[in-house]
């Protein structure tokens, strides 16, 4: 039960600093004007908006699964754990939409 806290405390933590950083990324679009560039402001902007929600899901998934776990007593870190990895994997995710997005000239 302590491991299952401790990793829900880290994903809420983790949560936070990802749907920052994933909205953070649209100021990537700032090089757009320079000349030889171009952007996908579309895929840009989806992902910008898409990215913090789909984070949000993960988060309450992960806290509903282990609470309803925890509640029956059964293990439920390994839940917390892979709501981690989900967190990262859709960070990353954005990361690499944004990034093909964007398409420098120059």
């Amino acid at each position: 039960m302590v491991a299952t806290v401790v990793l829900l405390v880290l994903l809420a933590a983790e949560s936070v600093v990802a749907g920052g950083g994933i909205v953070f990324l649209s100021l990537a679009f700032s090089s757009c004007g320079a000349p030889g560039n171009s952007c996908d402001e579309t895929l840009g902007g989806a992902v910008v908006y898409v990215g913090p929600v789909l984070v949000a899901l993960v988060l309450v998934a992960a806290l509903v699964v282990c609470v309803l776990r925890l509640v029956r007593r059964r293990l439920s870190w390994p839940f917390a754990l892979v709501g981690v990895a989900a967190v990262v994997a859709v960070f990353f995710g954005a990361i690499l939409l944004v990034d093909s997005a964007i398409t420098h000239g120059i």
